[in-house]
């Protein structure tokens, strides 16, 4: 018992990291409690099961938020999926193994219908494990799209963009 709980502390404390990384303006990826964090601005954002802080770390870039917004959508249905299969699959099962008494099969065709039910769920599991698997991209991306955006130009700034009352446009300064 002392071992596992040895382990299970070793385990946790390697898959940390304490450095937290300064660079303003940009989205970095760093370890805390054996998860994913998000660090953007010096404030650490925890991933969160789905991957809502994804979502907030990129938060204020439009490509960024709908690439975040896939990979959150991704990671949801993947999960649902496979979680809905295993359960399918696990009641398909159970359902086969009740078609049994003590003495052998007590009805084949029901028997046949549950494990039929239990390889179908099985399939749906794999598929929804699959999708799950395409989601990864989509926070790199999300992450790459924010860091290599340059920033919006502060108001005033020569070649900022600003608006003109007499023509209701917008447009560049000289």
């Amino acid at each position: 018992m002392r071992t596992i709980a040895i382990t299970t502390v070793l385990a946790l404390t390697a898959c940390s990291s304490q450095y937290v990384p300064q660079s303003r303006g940009r989205v970095a990826v760093t370890m805390r409690g054996g998860a994913h964090a998000y660090v953007r601005d010096g404030k650490i954002i925890e991933h969160g099961i789905l991957g809502g802080g994804l979502v907030e770390a990129v938060e204020g870039n439009p490509a960024a938020t709908q690439a975040a917004y896939e990979y959150r959508s991704r990671i949801t249905t993947g999960l649902v999926g496979t979680l809905g299969g295993l359960a399918c699959m696990l009641g398909g099962v159970t359902y086969a193994a009740g078609k049994f008494d003590s003495n052998g099969l007590e009805d084949e065709d029901g028997a046949r219908r549950g494990l039929w039910l239990a390889l179908g769920c099985s399939v749906v599991m794999l598929v929804g494990a699959a999708y799950l698997s395409t989601a990864e991209p989509y926070r790199w991306d999300a992450i790459n799209i924010f860091n290599d955006t340059p920033p919006p130009a502060l108001p005033g700034a020569p070649g900022a963009p600003r608006w003109s009352a007499e023509t209701t446009s917008l447009q560049m300064r000289d």
